[in-house]
């Protein structure tokens, strides 16, 4: 894919992931619309990785990574617009890019788990979990830009 084409997509998604993290701390909801604008970008993005030659099934097959999610919100341990949120991110970044930022995502949710026990003095107090998220995949999409030059 175009190398500007690129930058702009993933700025795109990037402001799109921190105007989720930033409703889902005020209102403790993610918005549709912007889960909509999410996914619209991520099938965009996977057919221009298409078009320009590149394998699009890895893409596809990032969205597989929101089942065990969809499972625990049927059991009532997380919201609706998380787990379209991860739905998101797993179809922009593709499978591997996705298991590398829940990675990523794990010591900020330890954090926040520890925080909550510490101040409620349990773990059944609410989470916002879009900021999570979208620290987790906003760094896998940064961390893929400064991986060429990790390896000199």
């Amino acid at each position: 894919m175009s190398i500007i084409l690129g930058i702009l997509t993933d700025a795109f998604f990037i402001a799109l992931l921190a105007r989720c993290a930033y409703t889902d701390i005020r209102t403790r909801t993610v918005s549709n619309t912007d889960v909509v604008l999410l996914m619209s970008l991520g099938l965009a993005h996977t057919v221009l990785i298409g078009l320009f030659g590149s394998a699009w099934w890895p893409y596809l097959s990032g969205l597989a990574l929101a089942i065990p999610f969809f499972i625990v919100w049927l059991k009532g341990g997380m919201g609706a617009g998380d787990v379209k949120l991860i739905m998101g991110i797993g179809l922009y970044l593709g499978l591997a890019s996705t298991l590398i930022s829940f990675a990523l995502m794990l010591p900020m949710l330890i954090a926040c788990m520890i925080h909550s026990l510490r101040k409620h003095g349990t773990l059944r107090h609410t989470i916002p979990f879009a900021p999570v998220l979208a620290l987790g995949a906003g760094t896998a999409v940064i961390v893929g830009y400064l991986y060429p030059f990790i390896l000199l």
